[in-house]
């Protein structure tokens, strides 16, 4: 069974020129994985964090489970994600479910105090694409019926590369191809599908603009 249902979409825009092969790397098709937990530095209580599970949609960066009160034994916890928004809410000895990640506190010899805290560093972890295979369909617009551009990584003559194991994909368009798209610096409209040739299902894995011109565009000049 492929790793097809693990896959997000991402917006990647690109700029192209007829003048050249189109030879861009993709950042990696990657699904949210633990990272680590640390415990704050100033942590009066002892007790430990157990992350159970983190699921595919999970915001990547450093999620902060803190300490927030102690009324009649039961000591209050809250979980925010990297833009500091508030994903759950539990106490310690109890799962917390937050935003996609599974969590508890179990407390130590020393008690937890209000202030106490743990980072959670969520990270992105590479999807195995081994065997699926990726296509590209770029248009004059969102709803043109014809396609100004394709490339696969299928066939003899792939115009896309896979990395298998390392969650990435690359494009390989020879320069001839390039050269046949009439520029267009306001972009063409493109989506890259994922296929498992053994089921036929397709998700959306990227997808933006393909800005081209006939040459690159002036960076500086000289004096």
């Amino acid at each position: 069974m492929s790793n097809l249902a693990l896959i997000q979409p991402q917006r990647v825009d690109f700029d192209t020129q007829q003048t050249c092969d189109w030879l861009d790397g993709l950042p990696m098709i990657g699904t949210p994985g633990l990272g680590g937990a640390v415990a704050g530095a100033a942590n009066v209580g002892t007790g430990l964090i157990a992350v159970g599970s983190v699921v595919a949609g999970t915001l990547v960066g450093a999620h902060t489970v803190s300490v927030t009160g102690i009324t009649g034994g039961i000591t209050s916890v809250s979980v925010t994600d990297p833009r500091g928004i508030v994903t759950g809410q539990g106490v310690v000895g109890a799962p917390i479910y937050a935003a996609g990640i599974t969590l508890a506190l179990t407390p130590g010899a020393t008690a937890f105090a209000v202030g106490d805290s743990f980072a959670v560093a969520v990270v992105p972890v590479a999807v195995d694409i081994t065997g699926l295979q990726f296509d590209l369909d770029a248009r004059d617009t969102v709803d043109a019926a014809s396609i100004a551009l394709q490339a696969t990584s299928g066939g003899s003559s792939p115009t896309i590369v896979s990395g298998g194991a390392t969650g990435l994909i690359a494009m390989t368009v020879p320069q001839l191809a390039m050269a046949q798209l009439p520029a267009k610096a306001d972009g063409y409209p493109y989506a890259i599908l994922a296929t498992d040739p053994s089921t036929g299902r397709r998700v959306p894995a990227f997808y933006g603009l393909i800005h081209h011109t006939a040459v690159a565009a002036q960076i500086g000049q000289g004096a």
